[in-house]
């Protein structure tokens, strides 16, 4: 399927009626004293017209309804990203921007239900899981701040290795992993995730995070080292936004991140951590030079198409340096940019 930026506004345009309807049905919550809200009432009597259902089961249908179009969405935004990849485009800031109605309103969605309790004054889910977009959609409810030890040891491992004392460390798509953190002590350690509720549980015990999407988020300054982990974002606009000159960035390949990196001309590969390894301290293999990042090839005139974007290149855009191609989804890859 070739996803067109107009298929990005209309899905996102879906959602943010769905989240619209949802915010109606919410601020009238538990209509005992009156009639749903116009919006709620059309939208119920479009959906099934034959019987009237009570406000809970209308809530249930729209937090239905904005999670299928949710998933929608990303999938949407998950296949234009990749078509831009796969197509040479290396235009980050331009690719975020035909993204960012998506990534927009799905930050809407992890608000949605989430926020502060008015009986307690405590932030938490303000209402039961079937009513609740941002609890339906989080890959975090229910956890807290942790730490991995073997992430802490392998970044560890790095940082001795190559002698790195990062001042910023910028880790997004986190989730509860504050693993950076016990890794890097000296260092402000940033964090961001979509997953607001996530977010706030991290600054209520004293981390830096931010509640929002990582590919519209930016470091003040930068960073001097960007984490990828099991996150399956869009590294390459995070890299361009964020990491500065001669900084590093670890990543896994669980959802294909570092070979997402290893195809930027700005960094190359330069160590393998396994995900797995005998005695207490993880050994850094370092990689020789044939196996570095494959540098792009540049495009001639007649190779440009779509607006002066880069037509496909299949010896460009599916080469993976062989350390990954060859290496478990855990290990942890080590890239450097240019001074």
């Amino acid at each position: 399927m070739n996803t067109t930026v107009d298929d990005l506004r209309d899905a996102a345009d879906r959602l943010r009626a769905a989240l619209d309807a949802y915010e109606q049905f919410v601020d009238g919550w538990p209509y005992e004293r009156g009639p749903l809200p116009d919006e709620v009432d059309s939208y119920h009597s479009a959906r099934d017209a034959t019987h009237t259902q009570p406000p809970a089961d209308v809530g249930a249908a729209l937090v239905a309804d904005i999670e299928e179009r949710y998933y929608r969405a990303r999938e949407l935004e998950s296949e234009y990203v990749q078509r831009a990849r796969a197509s040479g485009r290396t235009d980050w800031a331009r690719i975020v921007a035909e993204t960012e109605p998506v990534w927009r309103a799905a930050q809407r969605v992890h608000a949605a239900g989430y926020g502060i309790d008015p009986g307690t004054g405590e932030p938490g889910y303000l209402l039961p899981p079937a009513l609740c977009p941002a609890r339906r959609v989080s890959m975090n409810a229910g956890s807290s701040p942790v730490v991995y030890d073997d992430r802490v040891a392998q970044y560890g491992a790095v940082a001795e290795r190559f002698g790195i004392s990062p001042d910023v460390v910028y880790h997004p798509g986190s989730g509860h992993d504050v693993s950076t953190s016990e890794a890097f002590p000296d260092s402000r350690v940033v964090y961001s995730d979509v997953d607001a509720a996530s977010m706030a549980d991290l600054r209520r015990t004293g981390y830096e995070a931010h509640g929002a999407d990582a590919v519209g988020y930016k470091v003040d300054d930068g960073a001097d080292m960007l984490v990828f982990r099991n996150a399956g974002l869009f590294e390459e606009a995070v890299v361009a936004a964020n990491l500065r000159s001669g900084g590093w960035v670890l990543a896994n390949d669980h959802l294909e991140s570092a070979r997402h990196v290893s195809r930027l001309p700005t960094l190359e590969l330069v160590a393998v951590v396994p995900a797995e390894w005998p005695g207490d301290e993880p050994p850094v293999d370092t990689v020789e030079a044939g196996d570095c990042t494959p540098r792009p090839r540049t495009l001639d005139h007649s190779e440009r198409a779509d607006n002066g974007r880069s037509a496909a290149s299949s010896d460009t855009a599916d080469r993976v340096p062989a350390a990954i191609e060859g290496g478990a989804p855990l290990d942890l890859y080590v890239f450097r940019r240019d001074e």
